[in-house]
């Protein structure tokens, strides 16, 4: 409000005004108009002129009358302004006109701010609605309308439209792996690989955490082929990345195509896209399956009950042969890791009886103890992807050793996420370098962010690698181990892990005998 008053004067008129507010005048309709003066005071004689009142609507006029009749308020309806002042006023009435005026002008000042506001929220929450607040590109409601519209528009001008479904293969296993930002990080990189993949009119929305649809218009079946090669070509070589984690990612792909597949409602749209989907993961995923070249037969009740029994005895044998050969596998990776560092080979099975005895300590289930008795043997198998010079070196390593050497972790979850088996143990070995107090590796996580298994195996490990000879010094007697772990209690290791472990070790050899 501390804009001045201006006064919009005729050039032929005597009258002076006189105002108890600073105002500038101007014999310009032009300077009337200017955005500066939102409060204009215009002369009557300007009236009589041809005025484009319209150009005045956005501010607040008041007319500037000689004297008092009965014509100036039908005057100042006639041009839908604010009110009028005249010579007859008293110098009260004047000003309690004016600031009446600007008191509505900084009312109507308030009102398009708030209604600023109200914009800018009901654009939020539009993109609240429609856009996916992880990955940044529409959701699935977006998709059902904007598909329904593509696939309108291609009846209407008789043009085809293609539906691509892409789904994350084993994405469950890698959120129960790697843990949720991990997670988050491979769906926000697919959908950068994805976007880098289609046109400009193509859109893209996440159907659900694993599964991404794209609405393609104007590409017909012939082509559309081409687009989901690309698709699955770039997720294939491209090497998922968070922190010192890194993994490959494959992909299940369908396509549905409309005339072609005869389809012409978005229901049908996505169920087909579902099936696609589906059959391609039956396939063993990373595979693009069309909607038109597949056979989805409808399977009567009985055929299901036969297929069904069929299957569980094959999933019996199957787990039969896998209780069997499962610890020869385990023992097997073991002793490739010991042709490699042959301290670690001997150092894992004593590691091994410690991290089992600790999770039957915590009176886990027995399956839960397996998988971290396998995690124990199996949380240095990465290293058979580092230099053997490294992992025999006597002196200190330099920062780029460290560096190096710090990915074991890593690369052993990449060969054990594809053992069925062995998945359970992959979180172990993957999170076994991590600390109670946040400062360990490959994601810096805290306290009881680190799975329980991990935060067992690696007591044990430590403790096995301070009463164990290393290529660098000679082992530590029991006594002076134990001092290490008990001081690192709240700091590298869990307290209540390290109270368990403590009674747990009292009684036993440092070879883990009892």
């Amino acid at each position: 409000m501390g804009k001045k008053i201006l006064y919009y004067k005729h050039k032929s008129s005597p009258k002076k005004l006189s105002l108890p507010f600073p105002f500038d005048k101007t014999f310009s309709f032009k300077v009337a108009c200017k955005e500066d003066y939102p409060l204009v005071v215009l002369d009557e004689k300007v009236l009589r002129k041809k005025l484009n009142s319209i150009r005045l609507k956005s501010k607040i006029c008041i007319v500037h009358f000689s004297k008092v009749t009965k014509n100036n308020l039908q005057t100042v309806k006639k041009f839908d302004f604010f009110d009028y002042i005249t010579d007859e006023d008293t110098k009260a009435e004047v000003m309690f006109k004016l600031q009446r005026a600007r008191n509505f002008l900084a009312c109507k000042h308030r009102l398009a701010k708030l209604e600023g506001h109200l914009l800018k929220k009901n654009e939020k929450i539009e993109e609240i609605t429609l856009v996916d607040p992880l990955t940044g590109c529409y959701n699935w409601r977006y998709f059902l309308n904007r598909a329904q519209q593509e696939l309108n528009r291609s009846r209407r001008h008789l043009h085809g439209v293609s539906f691509i479904g892409v789904d994350i293969d084993n994405f469950r296993q890698i959120n129960e792996i790697y843990g949720v930002k991990v997670a988050d990080q491979v769906a926000k990189d697919l959908v950068a690989i994805l976007n880098s993949s289609l046109r400009k009119e193509d859109v893209l929305s996440r159907w659900r955490g694993d599964e991404f649809f794209i609405v393609a218009p104007h590409l017909e079946n012939k082509n559309v082929h081409k687009v989901a090669q690309r698709i699955k070509s770039k997720i294939t070589s491209y090497k998922f990345t968070y922190k010192k984690i890194s993994l490959s990612v494959r992909a299940s792909i369908g396509i549905v195509s409309s005339p072609e597949d005869n389809i012409f409602n978005i229901r049908e749209i996505t169920n087909a896209l579902s099936r696609c989907i589906s059959a391609a993961k039956r396939k063993g995923g990373d595979a693009i399956i069309f909607y038109s070249q597949s056979k989805f037969k409808s399977v009567t009740e009985k055929e299901s009950k036969e297929d069904v029994a069929v299957l569980r005895k094959k999933i019996e044998k199957m787990n039969v042969l896998l209780a069997r050969d499962l610890m020869e596998m385990i023992y097997g990776f073991a002793r490739t890791i010991e042709a490699k560092d042959s301290y670690t080979g001997r150092h894992v099975e004593y590691t091994a009886v410690l991290a089992e005895a600790i999770a039957k300590a915590f009176n886990l289930p027995p399956e839960e103890i397996e998988n971290i008795k396998h995690a124990a043997v199996l949380h240095d198998l990465g290293k058979v992807g580092i230099d053997g010079q490294i992992l025999s070196k006597r002196g200190p390593l330099t920062p780029k050793e460290r560096e190096i050497i710090k990915t074991h972790p890593s690369i052993a979850a990449e060969i054990l996420r594809e053992i069925h088996g062995l998945r359970g143990a992959v979180p172990a070995v993957l999170y076994h370098h991590e600390r109670y107090d946040g400062q360990g590796y490959p994601l810096g996580l805290k306290g009881e962010e680190i799975p329980l298994g991990a935060r067992i195996v690696a007591i044990a490990d430590v403790f096995q690698a301070l009463v164990s000879d290393r290529p660098y010094r000679r082992a530590l007697g029991k006594k002076k181990a134990l001092e290490i772990i008990k001081k690192e209690s709240g700091k590298q290791f869990d307290p209540k892990i390290v109270s368990l472990f403590l009674k747990i070790v009292k009684d036993m050899d440092i070879d883990g005998k009892r």
